[in-house]
Order: structure tokens, then sequence, then C-alpha cells
């Protein structure tokens, strides 16, 4: 599951390797600073990186259920979003009622092209979808048409579950409306989606192959000069020079100044286009 949370699998295996490296490295030092450069130095520290190698995969493991269902849910809960985006009107009123159904105690009682009328104890409820983009505003013809559509349907009050934003003003405006509105925001449409729907095997499949960069020739230079991985480098740099400073031991000056370099020639060099 974790294949689908790495940009490049290249890159997870490089800093899979430095990361490991970095732990021994920092073994090594502190034992060379107490006891000096000798051979149980190098024992124990071989034996200290290997504990936290381990203690890191131990924890990877404990935490790979959290963030695989974290990410299930937020898969799905934005492709379902976007199906009801890209959906008919009465389909995308109806996926809203399921998804408010999953909260609330509604019931649903017909399906109509201004929404879906359903029951909440004594009352009639209007769900309506507002479809618009993820960026889009919900704006106050959408509250006037909402409360046309009580008006004729003879509903009580209408819930709109607007797909975009909903500004401040309007949600002030729908309290205050003559016929009860309420808004429900993309934020809590996300939580319910994720909820009901989370992203299947498949759906994560077709999103690595949609992510998936293809290495042509060039391709390992390129990953290895981004722009995004000069930080990395510097601070990989930084550290490996303060533990020569501290210890004394040469072994840590050639790695720093290789990532230092690295991190100078990452930042200078050119940005990847962007493909389309």
């Amino acid at each position: 599951m974790e294949r689908y949370l790495r940009r490049n699998r290249l890159s997870e295996i490089l800093d899979d390797l430095g990361l490991r490296a970095l732990f021994f490295l920092l073994a090594t030092g502190w034992f060379t600073w107490l006891w000096g450069l000798n051979l149980p130095t190098l024992l124990a520290g071989a034996a200290l990186g290997m504990l936290m190698c381990t203690a890191r995969r131990e924890w990877r493991k404990r935490t790979v259920h959290r963030r695989e269902k974290a990410l299930r849910s937020r898969l799905g809960a934005e492709l379902m979003l976007e199906d009801m985006l890209m959906a008919e009107p009465k389909a995308a009123h109806f996926r809203a009622a399921l998804l408010l159904a999953e909260k609330w105690p509604i019931t649903l009682q017909s399906l109509k092209e201004e929404g879906v009328l359903c029951r909440q104890g004594e009352e009639t409820l209007l769900i309506q979808c507002i479809r618009m983009p993820e960026d889009g505003e919900l704006s106050e013809g959408d509250l006037i048409a909402a409360q046309r559509a009580v008006r004729r349907l003879d509903a009580d009050r209408a819930v709109l579950c607007p797909l975009g934003k909903a500004p401040p003003k309007i949600m002030a405006r729908a309290e205050g409306a003559l016929v009860p509105l309420r808004i429900i925001p993309r934020s809590t449409l996300l939580a319910l989606a994720g909820h009901f729907a989370p992203a299947t095997d498949e759906q994560l499949i077709e999103l690595g192959k949609r992510r998936r960069r293809l290495a042509g020739r060039g391709g390992f230079i390129r990953l290895v000069f981004r722009r995004e991985k000069a930080r990395r480098y510097h601070l990989y740099g930084q550290g490996m020079l303060i533990l020569y400073i501290i210890s004394g031991v040469r072994l840590y000056a050639v790695p720093g100044m290789v990532c230092l370099t690295l991190a100078v020639m990452s930042r200078w060099g050119r940005p990847q286009p962007e493909l389309l």
C-alpha cells in the first residue's frame, strides 16, 4: 500500500539508503566521541545503527494501516465528488442525499429535478447538490433558486451541498433567509464521502499508473539533481560536516562535501518542464 504514497520508487530507495547511512554514521560518531576511533567503537556503532533501523521499520509497520485508511478515504472522497461534478443533476442530488443520510437521520422519499425530498422527523427537506469546480463559490443566485424550489415543492427548508466554496457572506445570508436554508461545507462532504466510499484497489492502481513518471534517457540524472532535493542534500551535508568537526574523523567530511556539492548543483539546475 505504501507504494501509492511514493512519487518515485527510485527516489524512495535513495532516501531510505541515505537515512540508513545517516543512522550508522550518527551512531558511530557518538561512540567515537565517547571512546575514540577503534574496533569496539565501530562494532557498537554498527549495533546501535541496526537498532535504530529496526525501530524505524517497526514504527513504519505500525503506521501503515492508519496511513492506508487515510489515503483511501482522501482519494475516494475526491473521486466521488469529481463524479458528482460530472454526473447528471438528479444523480448528483441523489448521491448528496446518500452522503447526508450517513450522518443525519433522514429518509429519502422522492427524486426531483430540483433535488431529493427527504423526511427528518416532521420536516420535509429538499437536498440539492450545487455542482461547481472545487475553486468555485456559492452565489446568491443559488440561494434564490433553492428558495424557489422549496416553495414550488412545498418543502419546509433546503439543504445545499456545494462542491465548491461557501463564502462567509453567503453562509450568513442563508442563515437569515426567509425560507430556511442550510449549507453543508465541502469539507463535510469530503469527510462523509471518504467514510462512505473509500478508494478501491483498482482505483489506487489506476491512480498510481497516472502518476508514474516514465524514466527516459537521462532520467537518473534528472532525478538526482531535482531542485526539490537541494534542501535535503544541504541538511545531510551540514550534518556530516558537524560530525567531522566534533569527532575529527575524515570519514564524515567526504560525504558531507559530496552532499553540499549536490545541493549546489541541484539548486542551480534547470527546473523540470511541466508535461502536458
